[in-house]
């Protein structure tokens, strides 16, 4: 198996709920048991919450005071970005788990240069329940919620963008790296696919074969604050969808984000 050292995972996080703390630590332990990568993750918030169980050498932590009461992920992940040092980096939420494999499919892909990005699943999301997750935690074995998996819900269809994407380091920082125009919750996982489809076309997005397990945690801000939000990172995104190629480079171009060192 592939121990992935040119990659670097990143992972921006805000501390919601002692569920969410415990999937990172599950997250983080899965990375470390698999694969040699580095780990970089960031937390912003008005105080850390965040106390890594397992600090090896491969997990970098840091904190930024941030007294907002929106979480500015867009931002933060390409912060992240910047810190990374590795060819290919892959962004992974606090709530994702897929079969290392998948990973690792992918990972090869934007190392053969056969895409810029690659989602490391098939669209399928599926939601795990709480008594899943504390099996998972006590045997660390995905068989918990591959045996659970014909009773369990999907995200979105089959249709599902989030959760994790691998890219090329380079290429991606080249693309924009995340849009900051995206302050709030929205469609930013899909605006970053279309943006790298319209970008570097033909090259496709690559989707690996499987599917990806959504660990439960309660639900606080998952949803437009309001109507006015909602429609302002919506017609971002359809401003974003309706460019040509060159005309996205330029709007790219222009963002005052991808001029920070």
């Amino acid at each position: 198996m592939s121990r992935l050292s040119d990659v670097s995972f990143v992972i921006p996080v805000r501390i919601d709920s002692q569920e969410r703390s415990r999937n990172l630590d599950l997250v983080i332990d899965f990375i470390m048991r698999h694969f040699d990568s580095q780990i970089i993750v960031m937390e912003a918030d008005k105080e850390r919450r965040y106390f890594p169980k397992n600090n090896g050498k491969q997990l970098q932590y840091h904190f930024v005071e941030d007294h907002s009461q929106v979480f500015y992920h867009t931002k933060y992940s390409n912060c992240l970005y910047r810190m990374v040092d590795t060819p290919i980096m892959a962004l992974m939420d606090t709530d994702f788990i897929a079969h290392p494999s998948q990973i690792i499919e992918t990972a090869e892909q934007v190392r053969q240069g056969k895409a810029v990005m690659g989602l490391p699943y098939d669209g399928y999301a599926y939601l795990t329940m709480e008594k899943l997750v504390e099996a998972y935690q006590q045997t660390q074995d995905l068989k918990v919620f591959e045996d659970a998996k014909s009773g369990l819900r999907t995200m979105y269809g089959k249709l599902s963008v989030g959760g994790s994407f691998l890219a090329d380091t380079a290429k991606y920082l080249q693309a924009g790296g995340e849009n900051e125009y995206f302050t709030d919750w929205g469609p930013e996982d899909i605006e970053r696919v279309k943006r790298i489809e319209i970008l570097y076309h033909p090259v496709p997005v690559y989707r690996a074969a499987g599917c990806y397990y959504h660990l439960w945690h309660p639900r606080h801000n998952s949803g437009y604050r309001n109507q006015q939000t909602k429609i302002k990172l919506q017609q971002e995104f359809l401003k974003v969808c309706g460019m040509k190629q060159k005309e996205l480079k330029r709007y790219v171009d222009s963002w005052n984000w991808n001029n920070k060192s």
